[in-house]
């Protein structure tokens, strides 16, 4: 069964299920961040597949402090180090926030991947008052918080620490104030200088209440929880180390705020190149390049194949992109029956990458070219791309089928742009230089090539090309790999290239002849 069908028929069918995930958004947000978002709502359509009541919701934590300065920021920035977020100006026009314009871009392409939760604002859900009866119980249970701190984690908080951090009443910062004293209405506070900030070292007493403070981070973890319902929620694999985040955390909920530990599921982190990406430090691709770069399904399907304890290493360079496709197309074929599946979760796969929920209850199955040979065949220009993917299908390509081209070929433009090897770009090799090559061949070599064109002046089918490869390979004294590397040298002037059947096929029948014939 699909991991995530499996844990939909966990859950009690009598309760609503609330699927839970967050992501602060304190810079571009690149796109290993996508694989939290995907996987809860992986969960969210398999509890819903399975009949249950169930909502997704996606909070921004934009009350959360600038505590790390984002890469290719303007260094004006550096003056809001410390506070909200969500009080902080957007770094281009259009959007209300700082926090508001870089989680408006993860929104739009996490919708683009059919991701459709509602989106939950942590500020505007503690400036309305929502988060005042948690606060209250927090502050009034300190003590114990403090002690679940140290036994959990071996973390010692300060004298009379409370779990609240107040927005500065005369800086605006929030991530270095140390609050302390609650008389059952108000807090004092002091706000002094952090790693990434410098206090202004106001001291004041003000309500936490409304707006005014946030709960530091585990604590408002646990809250949050409760306030929303939340009863699904995963994580990246870091939270739960032990003694880690999510231990404090289902602590606090369940002795503090008497709520159950959400059902959990830890996943392993999206890699760029082996690390660990970083928005603030602007280490990994971005959602825009990686948007632009692929169609949604595609995008989704990198993150649904892999079980969430399944590390993913990903980097759009070298042959990645082409084996992704061919990935994707495989398992397509094996959904539809066009070949038997090697896993029994394929088909699950196939349908959970789709984007739209027409697609998803009843997968599409038209002809999707080959991307490999189509990221070589635009590269060709008197090529005629949809003529030689409707001949390969054997007929004429359909509306749909016709969108799907143009979408690939968009996608192997901007990939062979920016991030192909040389080796995966070609040129047809001038006459001359065809000539000249030839012309250093052995008589076997010659021969083999010569019969082979003749050959194919008359079979168009690959298998039957196929075939008299072989059989030449086997009798003529050119071993298939030197017959291979001939063919290459002589169209792209080196001894490997794109599949060479098809690659041939796609090229005028009279040209090839006459390249193999040692004439054109």
């Amino acid at each position: 069964m699909f991991w995530a069908d499996r844990i939909a028929s966990e859950l009690d069918a009598g309760k609503k299920q609330v699927v839970g995930d967050a992501k602060t958004p304190s810079g571009r947000i690149h796109v290993g961040s996508l694989r939290g978002v995907v996987i809860h709502d992986i969960l969210f359509k398999a509890i819903k597949d399975a009949g249950k009541n169930v909502e997704f919701v996606y909070r921004f934590d934009d009350f959360d402090p600038m505590d790390g300065f984002p890469k290719g920021l303007d260094e004006s920035f550096k003056r809001y180090m410390g506070m909200p977020l969500c009080d902080i100006p957007s770094p281009e026009k259009g959007a209300e926030s700082f926090a508001r314009f870089y989680a408006d871009e993860f929104i739009e392409v996490f919708e683009h991947l059919g991701c459709k939760p509602r989106v939950h604002w942590s500020s505007e859900y503690y400036r309305a008052g929502k988060m005042n009866d948690l606060i209250r119980t927090a502050l009034e249970r300190a003590v114990e918080i403090k002690e679940i701190n140290e036994r959990v984690s071996g973390t010692k908080k300060k004298g009379d620490w409370l779990p609240i951090n107040v927005v500065c009443e005369k800086c605006g910062q929030i991530g270095g104030t140390v609050a302390s004293d609650f008389d059952g209405e108000t807090v004092s506070y002091e706000c002094k200088d952090t790693k990434y900030s410098k206090g202004c070292g106001h001291k004041g007493r003000i309500s936490p209440l409304n707006g005014r403070a946030k709960l530091t981070w585990k604590v408002d973890w646990a809250a949050i929880w409760k306030s929303l319902g939340v009863t699904v929620e995963g994580a990246g694999k870091d939270h739960y180390a032990a003694g880690g985040s999510h231990a404090v955390a289902t602590e606090i909920s369940t002795k503090i705020f008497n709520y159950p530990t959400p059902y959990d599921v830890p996943y392993e982190h999206f890699l760029f190149g082996g690390k660990k990406m970083s928005s603030s430090k602007g280490l990994g691709v971005s959602l825009k390049e990686m948007d632009e770069l692929l169609p949604p399904e595609i995008l989704r399907f990198i993150m649904t194949r892999y079980k969430p304890r399944t590390a993913i290493d990903f980097s759009p360079d070298g042959d990645t992109i082409i084996k992704l496709y061919s990935d994707y197309d495989s398992f397509a074929e094996a959904s539809f029956g066009r070949r038997e599946s090697r896993d029994p979760d394929e088909k699950r796969i196939f349908e959970l990458s789709q984007t739209t929920e027409d697609n998803r209850l009843t997968p599409k199955d038209y002809y999707r070219p080959n991307f490999g040979l189509l990221a070589y065949l635009i590269q060709v220009p008197y090529i005629k791309v949809e003529e030689v993917m409707a001949k390969r299908k054997g007929c004429a390509l359909s509306p749909m089928e016709k969108i799907e081209l143009d979408k690939r070929i968009a996608s192997a433009r901007l990939w062979l742009e920016r991030y192909a090897d040389d080796e995966q770009k070609l040129v047809i090799v001038p006459h001359a230089e065809a000539v000249k090559a030839f012309a250093g061949f052995t008589a076997k070599q010659e021969s083999v090539l010569h019969e082979f064109a003749s050959f194919l002046e008359q079979h168009d089918a690959e298998e039957e090309q196929w075939n008299k490869i072989r059989e030449l390979t086997a009798t003529g004294g050119v071993s298939l790999k030197e017959f291979f590397e001939l063919c290459y040298t002589l169209l792209v002037g080196r001894k490997k290239g794109p599949k060479l059947l098809p690659f041939i096929n796609a090229l005028e029948k009279s040209f090839v002849v006459g390249r193999l014939k040692g004439v054109h």
